[in-house]
């Protein structure tokens, strides 16, 4: 890394070749304190001018000091005269632009080589308005935001503790983005805490620009269909996490945290089953899980016992599939991946298009995917109702919908070659796969495989308040093996 020179002509020459050629945005003042020659420099847009002109112009450039040395000076107006908490240095060019960039004020002297960086960030942001990705009946409703420091102040706001630790690292080669790595340290374990910093510095990314690039360095290296690191929009939902002993990893300029270890058991609880009562939580834990069956292999099923195992099905229902079947033109395998595709299609299409528009797509699949397909006899009413069924399931448990989406195909494949056996032979080696998955030495599939009874009563159902509010129950504990082994 260059240093910063001493002289201040040599720094603002470098300043001006690197900012002011086509950075209109790139303010540079050159001003005198105390007989000295100085340069404020600032980003148009990342800083508050009022806080920028109160806090840190008018203090310096008011001030009068008696000094023997630029480092004196320097020394004396860092400690004396800004009223600015936050408050840093910079003693190279990459530093210099790393502040610069993040909204700070830079002020330098003559004379001495390190620049003072002030904290007066005043760019424009959105409140932290309700989740649209994670919307609760009972819970609160607020959610992150893209600016990092707001997003540790909400995390602070729900955990008041000296224990809860904020450590920052800067990745990224070309362009500097700030990242956290979020903690308690009386709960997380130092082993698991070093190994995520460890993946994130060897991730060798030319810039950070969303939480999905840094995603596959702290994944399983497994070859799944599931990823083991959790995302969450919701301080409560990640104050939880951090209280089971997990490390959270929030960025810059993206509303979604990470957290790692994740579970298999964490896609199917929400906070709104610790606001409601036991039984009812309990019995909206199980929907989820029969919701997920069906979403993943009702499709295969349906498929594999209409081609090959029609003795299965009682008379009258069979009679009712051939009779809605025999006029297609399509095998039933077809018809399943033909109506997918076309959701799939469909449900991407009103995903991007504007809101104005978006209505539009729900009509017309409305009418060509269902009423049309059906009068036309391209496609059998029963087929229909069970995609139908199969779309409305994958909705329950939306954190796994891109891995169920992508299964219900390949059942869909597997059910139309090989049959019933061939379904029941997949769904082995998924649970095979799943239980694999080893993220940082803690089962994916625990407290359920290896079986935990401590933690089991929070997993199927969940137990009442007055006895989870006597267990302490870390997620290393959970499968009963040390991040260490």
């Amino acid at each position: 890394m260059e240093k910063l020179s001493s002289s201040l002509a040599i720094n603002i020459e470098k300043l001006k070749n690197e900012y002011y050629n086509d950075c209109s945005d790139f303010l540079l003042k050159e001003v005198t304190v105390n007989g000295e020659k100085a340069f404020f420099a600032a980003m148009d847009g990342l800083i508050n001018s009022l806080m920028f002109t109160q806090m840190v112009a008018r203090p310096i450039l008011t001030c009068e000091l008696d000094f023997k040395s630029p480092q004196e000076h320097y020394e004396k107006i860092k400690s004396c005269v800004i009223s600015s908490v936050e408050v840093n240095e910079a003693q190279s060019f990459e530093d210099f632009g790393y502040f610069l960039m993040s909204g700070f004020a830079v002020f330098m002297i003559d004379g001495y080589n390190k620049a003072i960086c002030l904290g007066a960030q005043g760019w424009n942001k959105r409140n932290t308005d309700e989740p649209s990705n994670e919307a609760m009946v009972k819970g609160a409703k607020e959610c992150f935001i893209e600016a990092l420091n707001d997003n540790k102040a909400l995390l602070r706001k729900r955990l008041k503790t000296h224990h809860l630790k904020f450590k920052q690292l800067k990745l990224g080669k070309d362009a500097k983005t700030p990242v956290v790595l979020a903690y308690l340290d009386n709960r997380a374990d130092k082993a698991l805490l070093s190994q995520i910093e460890m993946r994130l510095k060897g991730s060798n990314l030319q810039a950070v620009l969303d939480y999905g690039c840094l995603l596959p360095f702290i994944d399983t290296d497994i070859k799944t269909f599931f990823s083991a690191v959790g995302t969450t929009e919701r301080p409560d939902t990640l104050a939880s996490k951090l209280l089971e002993g997990r490390v959270a990893v929030m960025i810059e300029g993206t509303p979604f945290a990470m957290y790692v270890p994740y579970l298999f058991s964490d896609n199917f609880q929400v906070l709104d089953d610790y606001d409601n009562p036991p039984f009812y939580a309990g019995f909206i834990r199980l929907l989820k899980y029969f919701s997920f069956v069906v979403s993943v292999f009702l499709p295969a099923f349906y498929i594999a016992i209409g081609t090959y195992h029609q003795e299965l099905l009682p008379t009258n229902l069979l009679f009712t599939i051939v009779h809605a079947e025999v006029t297609t033109p399509f095998p039933l395998t077809i018809e399943a991946l033909l109506i997918h595709l076309l959701y799939e299609i469909m449900r991407e299409a009103g995903l991007r298009l504007p809101k104005t528009i978006g209505h539009a797509v729900s009509i017309i699949g409305a009418l060509v995917i269902g009423e049309a397909t059906v009068t036309a006899g391209l496609i059998g009413a029963p087929m229909l109702i069970v995609v139908a069924v199969t779309a409305i399931a994958s909705y329950v448990v939306y954190p796994l919908y891109e891995s169920a989406a992508i299964l219900r195909i390949g059942l869909i494949v597997i059910a139309g070659i090989t049959g019933i056996y061939g379904v029941v032979l997949a769904a082995a080696c998924l649970c095979v796969n799943i239980a694999a998955i080893n993220p940082y030495g803690i089962p994916y599939t625990a407290p359920i495989s290896p079986l935990n009874k401590k933690s089991i009563g929070d997993i199927i159902f969940r137990e009442s308040w007055k006895k989870l509010s006597r267990r302490r129950v870390r997620v290393q504990e959970m499968s009963g093996v040390s991040i260490d082994e």
